[in-house]
């Protein structure tokens, strides 16, 4: 009998990076904060895989300025006749990750646009939050003139969502694998480092005074309690990066929403998966 596989998800904090912070938070907590906070506001970035490599000769590629936040984001297009769908990858992620979603729908004849968010990828930029992610879905929706679906991955979902709050045109949202608590995700960043748990409280305040915002109201479960667009909320049992109980709390809280829970496809497979794609696909073309 095989053994089954142990889904190798998230991203290792590397030993000396928390040895680091211990010691500058040690000496100065408030300087251990903001290393902390630049670090938390620093996406990684990896190679491209072959299959991402090979999707790119099948998309349009162009650049898009964000006026708002002084940056350019790089765009992936598959164009086409019908509807316009707008994908969003999650943190430390880039475009070409929902190449398998993005080509699919093409297929069915949408015009599918994704794009690296700032500071990911192709776009400009060093460091980045979730505010900027909002202004870049912003300036995509003023240069392609709306768009009628929104699909998210990971805090590309809760982008998405928060995005989504204000009146807007979406006629269908699709999230996978998303975040929920702005809290929680602090507090999981700051004990993956090492540090200790009052330097995530001093890190949410720094963050609430830089951008004078209340955190919480970036929480995708607060954030869809007056949406009306039908949403799909897509979520894996087996997802090591966020918890599934995110899923169902966004779920809870959303007036018009529909839960499909997966088994066995992580954070990042199910991006990828048949039947994942089929359900949204179907979701899209439903009345």
């Amino acid at each position: 009998m095989k053994k089954k596989k142990k889904l190798k998800q998230g991203i290792a904090v590397p030993l000396w990076l928390k040895q680091s912070l211990r010691l500058i938070e040690g000496i100065s907590p408030e300087m251990g904060m903001r290393v902390a906070a630049h670090i938390f506001s620093k996406p990684l970035k990896f190679k491209l895989p072959e299959k991402e490599r090979k999707a790119l000769a099948h998309c349009h590629q162009a650049w898009v300025a964000v006026p708002e936040i002084n940056e350019t984001i790089k765009c992936f297009e598959w164009k086409n006749n019908g509807e316009k769908v707008l994908l969003a990858h999650g943190w430390s992620g880039r475009g070409t990750q929902l190449y398998a979603i993005a080509e699919s729908l093409h297929k069915k004849g949408y015009h599918v646009i994704s794009f690296d968010a700032p500071a990911h990828g192709k776009s400009t930029g060093k460091i980045t939050n979730m505010l900027q992610w909002g202004a870049a879905i912003k300036a995509l929706n003023n240069h392609y003139e709306k768009f009628d679906v929104y699909i998210g991955h990971s805090l590309g979902s809760m982008a998405i969502l928060k995005y989504c709050e204000q009146p807007s045109n979406a006629k269908k949202i699709i999230t996978i694998g998303s975040g929920d608590l702005m809290r929680t995700i602090f507090d999981n960043f700051i004990m993956s480092v090492g540090l200790k748990p009052k330097t995530s409280e001093r890190m949410k305040i720094y963050f609430q005074d830089k951008y004078n915002i209340k955190i919480n109201e970036y929480d995708a479960s607060y954030v869809v309690r007056q949406q009306q667009a039908p949403t799909l909320i897509i979520h894996d049992e087996d997802d090591h990066d966020i918890d599934v109980s995110c899923a169902k709390n966004i779920h809870k809280q959303h007036p018009n929403a529909t839960l499909m829970i997966t088994k066995g496809l992580g954070h990042r497979r199910i991006l990828r998966d048949e039947k994942v794609i089929h359900k949204i696909i179907s979701f899209i073309q439903a009345s």
